[in-house]
């Protein structure tokens, strides 16, 4: 089994991402959480909702890879999960109306129905669906495309029209839904993956189902400690920017909506 330990970006990304969950769930009052799926973008899986670890009582991953409880079990959040089995993600046996946020990361564009997708997320959802994708407006987003061009590997990252957060929102109001937030995290002062990183993965053939992770975030969160170089880069994330500007440095679109 090939092991993995993700790099300084993927370590910001998760902290970035991490924050704005806590946030949405203090500002909505976010108590139950389903993410499906649970999957991982050539990263760990089943630990993006480590942001709802603190104020939800209730956190549920479809399609997650359980030999990673161990991650929840480091911030002493394990008993909080659920860990749920679907063949379908476009019909499940979820319940209607059991969860109070719904939402995915980074899987719109590979997903294979994603209206269905919508739906289902719409129906299982007591009020907030959300998305979050990785930022076509970036200015790395192009030149990645253009090192699978020139590498002759194929691109693996689905349909770039769920990139793009004009799509993304255009595409929820479609389906009666109400979009109340949206914006960017994770961006730093460096572009979104050139697509080197993505290379080398594909070239050594590996199965990411089969990969040994390690998220080294995990360990600074159990521990409350960040790298300087982390919180600063995060203060100027912050800097309100017009949404304009924050899309060409964005690395993570996302479109918070409601039933």
């Amino acid at each position: 089994m090939s092991k993995e330990v993700e790099v300084f970006g993927v370590n910001y990304e998760r902290f970035s991402v991490g924050k704005k969950l806590d946030k949405l769930a203090g500002k909505y009052h976010i108590k139950s959480v389903l993410e499906m799926p649970a999957h991982g973008a050539k990263a760990m899986p089943s630990i993006y909702s480590l942001g709802f670890a603190k104020k939800a009582d209730k956190i549920a991953l479809v399609n997650g890879t359980p030999k990673y409880c161990s991650e929840w079990e480091k911030i002493g959040a394990a008993q909080k999960l659920e860990w749920l089995s679907e063949d379908d993600l476009r019909h499940t046996s979820i319940a209607t109306m059991s969860y109070d946020f719904v939402w995915n990361f980074a899987y719109m564009p590979i997903c294979q129905d994603p209206d269905a997708l919508i739906e289902e997320m719409k129906r299982i959802s007591r009020k907030y669906i959300a998305i979050f994708s990785v930022n076509s407006g970036n200015i790395g987003f192009p030149i990645h495309k253009m090192v699978h061009k020139k590498t002759g590997i194929p691109w693996t990252h689905g349909d770039i029209r769920y990139n793009n957060r004009h799509f993304i929102k255009k595409k929820l109001e479609e389906h009666g839904l109400k979009v109340i937030e949206t914006g960017f995290v994770d961006c730093p002062v460096w572009p979104d993956s050139l697509g080197f990183r993505d290379v080398r993965l594909h070239r050594m053939n590996i199965d990411f189902s089969q990969m040994d992770w390690e998220a080294p975030y995990v360990d600074m969160l159990k521990n409350n400690s960040f790298p300087l170089w982390m919180k600063v880069v995060y203060v100027i994330e912050k800097i309100p920017f017009p949404k304009f500007i924050k899309s060409i440095y964005g690395h993570i679109n996302y479109t918070l909506s409601e039933k």
